[in-house]
């Protein structure tokens, strides 16, 4: 485009001396010309480059465009006017008549913006009397400037089943049609999305992500379902690139868009960057994303740590693979965190600057049957490792909770929060910044909900959901991952929760998760089988005493409440140790207590614990 740019303003300079010389160009102004076309030449480069006309595809030229031109033009003439009565004091330079400039500034006007006119005129009109099959008639939605940009990058694209260029029939507005105003090609909001479809004969709706999302897009994709139309998510945009289009995906579906850590890159980088970093946890689904992440932000060393064999494998190979840079700074760790010897070499050898605690058993059903494991591992392995990482000097700590150890109904739950309170209480008396991170489930993690379902309505099973009213919070694997990380940079150590958005019923879960998969509705079977031992209808993010703080992120707010004493809650892990020595049901009692004494749970709720565990090893038992 540069180069393009450049031969097209040799013409005009060429033109506008040819002109002034009335058609006959002269020795004397062949040599101004050699001697000045340069300049010339860089001057309007500059100008055009600054002010973006080189980035413009010049098939889908607007009248914004237009008038861009008009100003590069105008700039680059005073710029040469001020040039010629400055430099005319050098022997080398020779004086361009003002006519010459006047005259270059018009066919510049004429020259670039009638080819960018034909253009347009022959990509919208000429080339669209191709055979209709070959074409792909698309709306598009607008969300401030992308509509508009997603329709000049469509441009450039073939359909990649039909091969056929996109056309876009119309552009559509968010709320009301004139936010949609693009060329004059704005026909409605997306509240006409099934009429302006069948009006138009459009094949699909485009729609840049995020701009819709949550229960507007399902209302959208619905319309558009009703009418044989598809809808696309455009996740890559830029002008002068070919879009990224994709399907709807369940995270779309969210009641709210997805996180972007991009915006915080520059709190999170020197979090990271040039210091050793151990993840705990390495390969379950959440620590294999976050250290995915960290290697965004360059640390010194990644430290992988992992009990299970195979996963520590699959996320080691992954970031050493060839094409991964820094993956010489990576090395996986085969280590149980409850084994305190192992912890304290590793610690001692390896001099972590901060540390991501991602390992956790947080089946909720599965830990009702093994009290014991989870008081260990939640619970008494995080307080462990949290004074082994304050006597190792590590600069900050970053544990992961969960909702489900506000006013918890079960022990993952209750162990959870037993940690949270530790790691509360052990700030208080330690040089280490500590820092909780609490949120919901995560789509796609191992063992949730989500993959159960994509299984039966794959299959076209009954899909077994726990209860009519069950209500659950969702994020994606990726914006927990870039969350934890953001609010681990935070200047305040403490407990931190990430925005949810509203808790989702699971029965409507399934029905986006079937509209995804491209399930009839009508072939949807849903059966409830009841709440399993330590589940609730609903779960919560927030205690009733906590205060909230706002951060640099409207998606983490800092909670405080009244902080519990630092001997009283190493006493709580003392009674732990020694109830999960008498057993399961002992252990369970002992927690449950724990969590009923913080005024975290009713108090006839130990009872019931203790005896849904008993009830859930004896099912097992029989099974």
């Amino acid at each position: 485009m540069t180069a393009f740019l450049a031969l097209l303003f040799e013409a005009t300079f060429f033109a506008a001396f040819y002109v002034r010389s009335e058609f006959l160009l002269r020795t004397a102004d062949a040599a101004m010309i050699l001697r000045t076309i340069g300049v010339v030449i860089g001057v309007k480069l500059v100008i055009f480059y600054a002010l973006g006309i080189c980035h413009r595809p010049w098939r889908t030229a607007r009248f914004e465009d237009l008038t861009r031109l008009l100003l590069a033009s105008t700039v680059s003439l005073v710029l040469l006017a001020g040039v010629n009565s400055v430099a005319w004091r050098f022997p080398a330079w020779q004086l361009i008549p003002r006519s010459v400039l006047l005259l270059d500034w018009a066919f510049t006007l004429l020259l670039v913006g009638g080819i960018r006119a034909v253009a347009r005129l022959v990509y919208e009109e000429i080339m669209p009397s191709t055979p209709a099959g070959s074409q792909r008639a698309v709306l598009v939605v607008e969300a401030s400037s992308k509509g508009q940009d997603l329709a000049e990058a469509l441009g450039s694209m073939r359909h990649p089943e039909t091969g056929g260029r996109y056309l876009v029939a119309g552009i559509l507005g968010v709320d009301r049609p004139e936010h949609g105003r693009a060329d004059g090609r704005a026909i409605g909001s997306i509240h006409d999305v099934a009429a302006c479809a069948q009006r138009l004969r459009v094949a699909e709706v485009i729609v840049p992500e995020g701009c819709v999302f949550g229960a507007r897009l399902r209302a959208l994709c619905d319309a558009c379902d009703g009418v044989g139309v598809r809808v696309r998510i455009a996740d890559r945009i830029a002008p002068d690139e070919p879009a990224h289009l994709r399907d709807v995906g369940l995270h779309d579906l969210l009641s709210r868009p997805q996180a972007r850590l991009s915006d915080h890159d520059s709190h999170v980088r020197p979090f990271v960057r040039g210091r050793t970093v151990l993840v705990t946890g390495a390969g379950g689904s959440i620590g294999s994303e976050i250290c995915r992440q960290l290697m965004r932000f360059e640390p010194a060393r990644l430290l992988l740590v992992e009990r299970a064999e195979g996963a520590l494998f699959d996320i080691h190979r992954e970031l050493t693979s060839p094409i991964t840079t820094g993956s010489d700074r990576i090395e996986a760790i085969l280590c149980d965190i409850t084994n305190a010897d192992r912890l304290e070499r590793l610690l001692a050898d390896h001099a972590p600057e901060v540390i991501i605690h991602a390992a956790a058993f947080k089946h909720v059903s599965l830990m009702e049957t093994h009290p014991v494991e989870a008081i260990e591992n939640n619970a008494i392995a995080t307080a462990m490792l949290a004074e082994m990482a304050e006597a190792h000097g590590v600069e900050t700590f970053v544990a992961l909770s969960t909702d489900k150890a506000v006013h918890p109904s079960s022990v993952m739950g209750a162990s959870k929060l037993v940690a949270e309170r530790f790691l509360q209480a052990f700030a208080r008396h330690s040089s280490t910044r500590f820092v909780a991170v609490r949120f919901g489930n995560v789509i796609g993690s191992s063992g949730s909900a989500v993959p159960i379902f994509e299984e039966q309505l794959e299959r076209r099973l009954p899909i077994t959901v726990t209860h009519p009213d069950v209500t659950r919070y969702f994020m994606t694997i990726n914006e927990a991952a870039q969350l934890v990380l953001l609010a681990g940079s935070l200047p305040e150590g403490g407990t931190y929760v990430l925005e949810m958005g509203a808790p989702i019923p699971i029965v409507d879960l399934v029905s986006r998760l079937a509209y995804v998969m491209r399930v009839p509705q009508d072939e949807v079977q849903i059966e409830f089988c009841g709440l399993r031992p330590g589940e609730k209808l609903s779960e919560e993010l927030f205690f009733s005493d906590e205060e909230h703080e706002t951060t640099i992120n409207p998606l983490v707010t800092r909670v405080t409440r009244p902080v519990r004493e630092l001997t009283e809650v190493r006493q709580w892990l003392a009674t732990l140790k020694a109830a999960a020595a008498d057993g399961p049901d002992v252990a369970t009692a002992a927690l449950m207590d724990i969590a009923a004494g913080d005024g975290s749970l009713d108090v006839a709720k130990p009872r019931a614990a203790v005896g849904n565990a008993r009830l859930a090893r004896q099912g097992a038992s029989a099974g």
